[in-house]
């Protein structure tokens, strides 16, 4: 069924805007078919269209159930920036295997600049991500950080995980199998951009208990790493099966 994502479920249940322009004009939805509206609350409500008018989307509830396409395990992904439109291409893929939140951060050696981040498109891209995937919660996307702001703020975390380059050990598929429990829900990922981290932001990490973990000799670009290691977290924490 097609979805969307609206601020709250108060009758007279309609759609406006850029939700009825979609629905009536982009999809060319009926009256009599099924659509499920999302509040980010992690349930799904059917509704059935009853009518379809110049400016809005008249709407029936049916019921309201369970989304089952949430993970259990609460990542945030605190993307350095990149070039280009790879910032994007993370968003997408990160959205779709289901993190939480994304936040930029600027890094020592970006070779892109926090002017590549256009918080509201990406937010957008999200956006359509989660309707794409069947999400019920929409990933948000914050504002750029500097590093340094990023680091205290990983104490609320039950996990870091923190690939780097000049890491030899632990393994990733290791420490994941010997860290990610049932007791751990939140988690952090920090990955680099394509200049990598510096010896001291890994010092910084280091000293806030971070531990480094490999990802193998293969060195992967910023956007791969960003899929890769967000794909191996929800594996060993059960979303796949």
């Amino acid at each position: 069924m097609k979805r969307f994502f609206v601020e709250n479920l108060n009758p007279p249940l309609k759609l406006t805007g850029e939700n009825h322009k979609n629905l009536s004009v982009v999809l060319r939805a009926k009256a009599g078919e099924e659509i499920v509206l999302c509040v980010g609350d992690g349930f799904d409500c059917i509704c059935k269209i009853t009518d379809i008018r110049k400016d809005e989307t008249k709407l029936e509830f049916v019921r309201r159930e369970k989304n089952e396409s949430e993970p259990s395990v609460y990542v945030t992904l605190f993307m350095s920036v990149m070039k280009g439109d790879k910032n994007e291409f993370v968003v997408q893929k990160a959205t779709e295997l289901g993190v939480k939140e994304i936040q930029p951060i600027i890094t020592r050696y970006v070779q892109g600049h926090d002017r590549n981040i256009k918080v509201e498109r990406l937010n957008k891209i999200a956006l359509e991500a989660a309707r794409q995937c069947g999400r019920s919660v929409l990933t948000k996307v914050c504002s750029p950080l500097d590093f340094s702001e990023i680091v205290q703020t990983l104490k609320k975390f039950d996990l870091v995980v923190f690939p780097y380059e000049k890491a030899e050990s632990p393994s990733v598929k290791c420490f994941l199998r010997e860290k990610l429990n049932c007791n751990v829900k939140g988690i952090a990922l920090i990955v680099g951009s394509e200049g990598g981290f510096s010896d001291e932001e890994a010092a910084e990490l280091n000293s806030a208990g971070v531990v480094p973990v490999t990802l193998g000799k293969r060195i992967l670009r910023a956007e791969t790493a960003n899929v890769a290691v967000l794909s191996a977290i929800m594996y060993e924490a059960g979303q796949w099966e």
